[in-house]
């Protein structure tokens, strides 16, 4: 059975090793190549161990091609599989790998603090009238929070998405006001990003978490935007 890695543009020698400490080598007769590990059998849930030892590959893949992150349970069955996957799939490959070459992945976490309004406190609504019920009051605050956090989020989110290729915001259901979001960023402009991530930090008051650089995990399948 093979673990595979990641899909790259290069063969090359390998440094690390993999999950259990095998010996990584890559499969393909060209590029694309996948970089693969190869085992008697691999458990249906891996470790934190072998999470990191498949991280480890990666960022050291990372640093000498372009890489096409795979998830952790990229496991086939062999070889002539892997190979035939290769093929059908060489033209898709080919370019989402040139979608990420030049670029990294920068991640970036921040929880936005709210103003408190004196329509929070009570007493009117957003049109000046006296509050109805308090259902209707908890609408209308709740609605406020909602447009403020999306004030702050485009005001984090849109000056670094000038920065970058692409970007993907989570989709989770977050809390108002938590913003989590991935960039693709060319390895040229890593600086200025962080730069500016440091410049919105200071003008919100802190909370902004800029982490990476990553292999691009969240840009190696379906299209962002």
């Amino acid at each position: 059975m093979l673990h595979v890695y990641a899909i790259t543009d290069s063969s090359h020698d390998f440094q690390a090793t993999g999950l259990d400490e095998a010996e990584l080598r890559a499969v393909g007769k060209e590029a694309p190549f996948a970089v693969v590990s190869e085992h008697e059998q691999l458990p249906p849930r891996l470790s934190e161990d072998d999470l990191w030892a498949h991280e480890s590959v990666v960022e050291e893949l990372m640093e000498g091609a372009t890489v096409l992150p795979m998830r952790i349970d990229g496991a086939v069955a062999d070889q002539e599989t892997l190979q035939r996957i290769l093929d059908e799939r060489r033209e898709e490959f080919e370019a989402l790998l040139a979608g990420v070459r030049g670029a990294v992945e920068l991640g970036v976490r921040a929880q936005l603090a709210e103003e408190t309004t004196p329509e929070d406190a009570g007493g009117e609504d957003v049109d000046g009238g006296v509050r109805g019920s308090p259902g209707t009051a908890y609408l209308l605050t709740r609605a406020r929070h909602q447009r403020r956090a999306d004030d702050l989020t485009a005001r984090v989110h849109e000056p670094l998405a000038a920065l970058s290729r692409k970007s993907k915001r989570s989709s989770a259901a977050l809390r108002p006001g938590l913003f989590k979001a991935a960039y693709l960023v060319d390895r040229d402009r890593v600086d200025a990003f962080r730069a500016r991530v440091d410049v919105l930090d200071s003008e919100l008051g802190g909370g902004i978490v800029c982490t990476g650089p990553w292999p691009p995990y969240s840009f190696s399948g379906e299209e962002s935007t």
